[in-house]
Parts: C-alpha cells; structure tokens; sequence
C-alpha cells in the first residue's frame, strides 16, 4: 500500500478537527530575545505583574491631556490578559496581598535582595516590572483613506459592466487620524537568579476616524486602545506562546517483513479512525495490535505510537519507538516526518533542562 500521511504538519490550536495527535509545547520569541528570554525563565511560569507608579507629575500631564491616569489597573490588566491569551504562565493575582503588592508598586529601582524575599514570600516564580518611561505622545494628521465601501461599489460596477471603464474611482478622502503613542517599559526578573530581560515600546498605535470625518479620534479611545497594544507587544516580547502541533499519523505497510498485511493495514486505519475521534488510548491499542501482526516490523505502527506516548508526556518510551520506526523504515519513510522528528528532540531537551 502507498504512504498516506495525515496531516502532514501544521501548528494548529486545540479544539478543532484535525488529524494526528496533538502535543503542547511553548514557542519562545524568534532570535536572540527568544534564546534570553529562555535563559531568565529557566523553565519558570508562576509570575506576577507589577505597575509601578507614575513619576512625579505623569499623572497631572495625563489627566490635563484628557487622558486616563487609572495607569497600573490598566496596564497591568492589559498585560495580564495578553499573557493569558499565550497559556504560558501561571498568572499569580496580587491584589488581595495589599502590603506586599505595595511594598514592590512602589520600588522604583531594580531587583534588590528584599524584593526577592517578597516575591518568594508571594509564591511567585518571576515578576514582571512595568513602568512608564515618558508622557504619552499624541499628533493628529489628516491622511488619504481608503474608502472601502465606494471602492467595493466601483469594483461591482466595473464587473458589471464587463470591465468597460465606469470613470476615475474615488476611493480616497481625506480623513482625521491620531497618533498615540504609550513609552513603556517592562522588566522581567527571575526571583530566583535575579536575572531579567526588558521590552520597550515606542511604536504609535494609529486610530482613524470614519472615511471623510476630519476631525481626530478621541484621544481617550486611542489611549485605551494604545494601552491595549502595549500589553500585547510585552507579552509577544516577554513570554512564550504554548502552541499545539498535531504529529502526522501513518498508515503505510511498506516493507512489512512479518504478518498480514491486510490485518495490519486494518489495525493501523482503526488506530487512526479513534485518533480523530480524540481516543488517543483506544488508537494506541489498535497500533499495538498491528505492530504484534506484523512481527514487530511496522515502521508506521511505530510511528504512531511513538507519536502517542509524546502526547503521553513519556518523551523515553516515545524516543524509543521513534527510533525503531526509523531502523524498521524503508529508504525514504522518513522524509516528510524528518521536521516533526528535529522537532521532538529539541522539545525533549527542553523537558530535560525545564523539568516539564
């Protein structure tokens, strides 16, 4: 029988219909913020947010700007969600630990050996310290837009009038837009080793007014929204993203040096029918009958046990059937699963370092 991979890879979210079997494991920032941001977690994930204080007259230029000065509910609840939305972290709520919360609120300098007390003493693992570094800045231009509505209706009319020209399309107006722009910092520190990494933003948020309307957007609507994409730059920045890869399934009978073909091809569909079914424990069953039928030789039943121990979080009994799958393997079997193995060694070494 020809090869049939399910799925070949893809990354895809939990909870939808997909074929293959399912792994989580968390996907660090690319580059070195990545490879740093690695170093300082050290496999670490209960953390807490701490917004620091505005600097001494912060608060009176913000309110004076029409701006929101309800700064560290604010950011830190912008945060806290962002970082939620990722599933690393365990996120450690402060609020109801007043004195303690306080006590790091207001500490303006770096770690120091008391704040790793209190963050010991607060059962967090890593702390995340955010402050605002200037006054937010704010310009308001008038810029071309396009207006999608119109250039919807040209495109209708130019098709119906197959392609004869309707006249110049205005798609463009002149329209207000605000730029706004949050200075924050975030420093995330290791309680335990005291080492840290930082992400600072500068980058505008830009909000434009409805298509023609030159007057600028609110203010206020542009900070909260700021205030929004900040949290979400800190935690792209600063913390990993649990992303779930679905193993690729085998069906193949290719090279089979023992057994019933037959039977074992049926086995290893069954296998992957409750697979899809989410009955992970039930396909492995059915492999484990077709890897007998074949006298121990099937490199896909292999295969696809060794996908599901993975999932099992036995990362030993999973290298273990990969490796006979390999050694079983006719030339070429392994080709297109060559990414998906690469991949389950380097998240095995994580194990190893991170402990889970």
């Amino acid at each position: 029988m020809s090869a049939r991979i399910f799925s070949l890879f893809s990354l895809f979210v939990l909870g939808g219909c997909a074929s293959g079997i399912p792994v989580k494991f968390p996907q660090y920032p690319a580059g070195n913020q990545g490879q740093q941001l690695q170093r300082v977690l050290d496999g670490k994930r209960k953390l807490a947010v701490v917004a620091r204080e505005l600097p001494p007259g912060f608060s009176t230029n913000l309110t004076r700007l029409g701006l929101a000065s309800e700064w560290q509910d604010t950011i830190r609840g912008s945060i806290q969600s962002a970082m939620q939305r990722r599933g690393f972290y365990s996120m450690v709520d402060l609020d109801s630990r007043d004195r303690r919360y306080q006590e790091l609120a207001h500490a303006q300098s770096g770690m120091t050996m008391n704040q790793l007390r209190i963050g010991r003493e607060l059962a967090v693992e890593s702390i995340l310290f955010v402050r605002m570094t200037a006054l937010p800045r704010v310009e308001c231009k008038i810029e071309e837009v396009t207006d999608l509505s119109t250039a919807a209706l040209q495109l209708a009319m130019a098709a119906a009038s197959k392609g004869q020209n309707t006249g110049e399309a205005q798609y463009k107006k002149p329209t207000g837009v605000t730029y706004l722009t949050v200075f924050v910092e975030a420093t995330l520190v290791n309680v335990e080793t005291g080492r840290s990494i930082s992400f600072s933003n500068t980058a505008p948020h830009r909000l434009e007014n409805d298509v023609g309307n030159t007057q600028c957007p609110s203010q206020l609507k542009a900070f909260d929204e700021a205030m929004q994409m900040v949290g979400t730059e800190i935690a792209k920045n600063l913390s990993p993203e649990v992303v779930t890869f679905y193993i690729p399934l085998a069906d193949d009978t290719d090279g089979l040096r023992g057994g019933d073909p037959d039977r074992v091809s049926a086995f290893l569909e069954e296998g992957i029918k409750w697979a899809e079914e989410g009955n992970f424990e039930e396909a492995a069953r059915n492999w484990e009958r077709a890897l007998d039928e074949s006298g121990g030789t099937s490199a896909s039943a292999l295969w696809n046990l060794g996908a599901y121990y993975w999932y099992s979080g036995d990362m030993d009994m999973a290298q273990d059937y990969f490796d006979r799958a390999l050694r079983n393997a006719e030339p070429g079997w392994m080709d297109d699963k060559r990414y998906v193995w690469t991949l389950f060694k380097k998240e095995k070494e994580r194990i190893q370092k991170e402990g889970y």
